[in-house]
């Protein structure tokens, strides 16, 4: 997970099937020891609720969440 904007964004690797927690993603670098950032990288995705993350540009990859989208309230 990496901190962001005062609320923590979770990592998710490509297939994961993401519930409801759809939004804004950036293709980002982690070090598996710490689960930290290692780098970002410049391809974004949107992530509908329920459905899988897409591959990313290479295998060791992930996404990184950068805005989740609101539950619908009605």
């Amino acid at each position: 997970m990496d901190k962001n904007q005062g609320g923590f964004m979770a990592a998710y690797a490509p297939g994961h099937v993401l519930g409801r927690d759809g939004g804004s993603f950036q293709e980002v670098t982690l070090n598996a020891a710490k689960s930290a950032v290692v780098a970002k990288h410049g391809r974004y995705c949107t992530i509908r609720d329920h459905e899988k993350a897409p591959p990313t540009s290479k295998p060791s990859r992930h996404w990184l969440q950068i805005y989740r989208t609101p539950d619908n309230t009605e």
